[in-house]
């Protein structure tokens, strides 16, 4: 297709988003997985399916728990909660449905019916945000009953991230309506019966921003943009830029960015193939780059020296680095051809 005209660089940018959605699609329709997920502690994760869903725990990588089609037909979305048996879950043939899985009774607790179809799913022990076409719904767990909500811009990408430390404030950032902005809401206040507070507007970039990472203490919150050339880490309560980190000087589609549990570690991917790691602690430092997979990846830390990479191509990837620098590739599997040899983590 040719680009022309007054509005060229913005169809062809169009167009290579479509192309590449496209893409995504048919990698994603290869292996049959619909979505990706860690869970808050990024000891496991969850492979959504068109045949069912399956959990894993990451080391070792072992699969945990397995639902065939015939039990819950085709699953677009899944957020464990922690370690526990609850798995909250988005069926394809009902996509305004959440749904609270008991793992352990293998059977449903509570669901809830929204307007519109959700998009993503983010949990910490006592809530879940719902990211809905133009809101995010907070729900208590586990009787899913409202008790926040947070109006989004309706062309947003589904971008949450909620702060998962028990202990800490309940931070909620999502996309705002001002481009490149994003909000920030305690969302603790609403439990208590009381309204909840207007949400703080950061502007973190000059375009759209495709992605966003809270460390589990919420204190931190890490950005990219549409460019994806930076990385941008700020303080929530001051709302003042921290650090910016560079992942090169290509643009990039950011598919990933994640804290280590003690927020002194940030990992990102990329439609680049390469995982980055730096220190979020004092003087930010550009640890360690690796090549990894180009299709749509998440990133994690299973300790502080080893990142981990799932894709929806189906493959495992675990690297182990140092702070000198070095960062080899020191594990591959296709984890949908690792079979069930446990009961589930309790």
């Amino acid at each position: 297709m040719f680009c022309c005209h007054q509005s060229s660089n913005q169809l062809c940018i169009t167009h290579w988003e479509h192309v590449t959605q496209q893409i995504d699609m048919a990698r994603r329709r290869s292996s049959g997985i619909t979505s990706l997920g860690f869970n808050q502690d990024q000891g496991c994760f969850t492979c959504c399916l068109t045949s069912g869903l399956r959990v894993y725990n990451v080391d070792p990588l072992v699969e945990k728990a397995h639902y065939s089609k015939e039990e819950l037909g085709e699953v677009s979305l899944c957020e464990m909660v922690f370690r526990t048996n609850w798995l909250l879950v988005v069926r394809a043939r009902r996509p305004c449905c959440l749904m609270l899985l008991d793992d352990q009774r293998r059977s449903f607790r509570a669901e809830v019916m929204f307007k519109s179809p959700i998009r993503a799913l983010r949990a910490r022990k006592d809530k879940v945000a719902v990211v809905l076409s133009s809101s995010i719904q907070v729900l208590s767990l586990p009787s899913l009953q409202r008790v926040a909500l947070l109006r989004t811009p309706a062309a947003s990408r589904p971008l949450c991230a909620l702060a998962t430390d028990a202990n800490a404030a309940q931070v909620l950032a999502a996309p705002a309506h001002r481009k490149g902005s994003l909000q920030l809401l305690d969302v603790s206040r609403a439990v208590k019966g009381a309204q909840s507070s207007s949400p703080a507007v950061v502007s973190c970039h000059q375009s759209d921003l495709v992605c966003l990472s809270l460390a589990p203490s919420g204190a931190k919150l890490a950005t990219a943009s549409k460019r994806g050339t930076i990385i941008r880490l700020w303080d929530t309560s001051t709302k003042q830029m921290l650090h910016e980190l560079r992942r090169g000087s290509d643009y990039a589609d950011v598919y990933c960015i994640n804290f280590n549990p003690e927020g002194s570690l940030v990992c990102c991917v990329s439609d680049k193939g390469t995982l980055h790691v730096w220190t979020a602690r004092g003087a930010c430092r550009h640890l360690c780059s690796a090549a990894a997979p180009p299709q749509r990846a998440l990133c994690a830390f299973s300790d502080d020296r080893t990142a981990v990479v799932i894709c929806e191509d189906g493959t495992f990837h675990k690297f182990t680095f140092s702070t000198e620098g070095n960062c080899h590739r020191s594990d591959f599997e296709y984890f949908l051809q690792v079979g069930d040899d446990d009961e589930f983590l309790h």
